[in-house]
């Protein structure tokens, strides 16, 4: 049996099969978070799905060049390497980012929260999740999600503040990371001509970006809460802020020592309401995060706690109106 004259030597078919390998384990990747974190995905900041697309395009394309066009084998050894490092970080790096940024999905328990009910309605955006009273005060709370969680995993615990009265809004972050636009609160604050008073919070690195955007003088914003959270600067000067800072004793991430470092931070009438026995999850429905504590008392009655002080909290802004 003779050889297919047509067929590429076989130097040129090993060399088309690095590119090959990375378009396929790329494509092998988005299909991974599309199957893991479809609906995160799907329902999240249009960001993550957007770089998805991108990258599966990418893929889809190199696999073509590299069956049409081949490298050339009379390349040099050297080249030849340099090439197959760069398939490899390109193919590597974004694809570790992409599972690593795949989204920590709401427990069911938050996704029954999304549902209407109760005198509250509740709508979604490609950038905030809102819960809307039917009898709203004119005090809103605009909220930060931790890093990676789905913003619905919040949903929960916050539907009683809008069962009290206050509208809530729930920001979705590009790649559900508050760092990359710590003033989305900017689209919320001010733009809702009913809401004369607003509160901004945020839970672990969504509420330090919270803090971050408190620091700074804004018209209408009167409040500041911090889930297990603390300010990445100085912000002890700030005036005409209402600032409470709710800590669970058990939280392996924001630890009490953190809290405890960050009260110089905040102004000196700031309200810290320590939840004991909770841990860092215990502050949304995502379920359990790695590197968190032992919580010591159940979800349930620690997270009571929790929106029984967001409420004080609200209506002591409430109050100051």
């Amino acid at each position: 049996m003779t050889d297919d004259p047509d067929a590429p030597p076989p130097s040129r078919r090993a060399l088309r099969w690095w590119p090959l390998g990375a378009a396929t384990a790329m494509l092998l990747t988005v299909a991974l978070c599309l199957i893991t974190s479809w609906e995160s995905i799907r329902s999240g900041h249009p960001a993550y799905w957007v770089s998805l697309v991108v990258a599966a395009l990418g893929a889809a394309g190199m696999a073509v060049w590299a069956w049409r066009n081949s490298p050339a084998p009379e390349r040099s050894h050297g080249r030849r390497i340099t090439l197959r490092i760069v398939l490899v970080v390109a193919t590597v790096v974004p694809a570790t980012a992409l599972v690593w940024l795949r989204p920590l999905r709401p427990d069911s328990v938050a996704l029954r929260a999304l549902e209407d009910g109760k005198g509250v309605s509740v709508r979604s955006t490609n950038l905030v999740v809102r819960m809307d009273p039917e009898n709203p005060k004119t005090t809103g709370l605009v909220f930060y999600p931790g890093a990676k969680v789905d913003p619905r995993a919040y949903a929960h615990i916050l539907r009683p503040i809008a069962e009290a009265g206050y509208p809530v809004v729930i920001i979705k972050l590009p790649f559900n990371l508050a760092v990359l636009s710590p003033d989305a609160a900017d689209t919320v604050v001010g733009d809702d001509d009913d809401i004369d008073r607003w509160v901004v919070g945020g839970h672990s690195l969504g509420g330090a970006m919270a803090a971050t955007y408190a620091s700074e003088e804004h018209d209408e914003l009167y409040g500041l809460l911090l889930y297990a959270a603390y300010p990445a600067s100085d912000m002890s000067d700030r005036t005409g802020l209402t600032v409470t800072s709710i800590f669970g004793t058990e939280d392996g991430l924001t630890t009490v020592d953190d809290i405890r470092a960050s009260m110089a931070d905040l102004p000196p009438d700031t309200l810290f309401v320590p939840v004991e026995g909770a841990v860092h999850a215990f502050f949304g429905d995502y379920g359990p995060q790695a590197g968190d504590g032992t919580a010591t008392v159940g979800r349930g009655f620690a997270q009571d706690q929790i929106v029984d002080a967001t409420l004080d909290h609200m209506n002591r802004v409430d109050a100051n109106g």
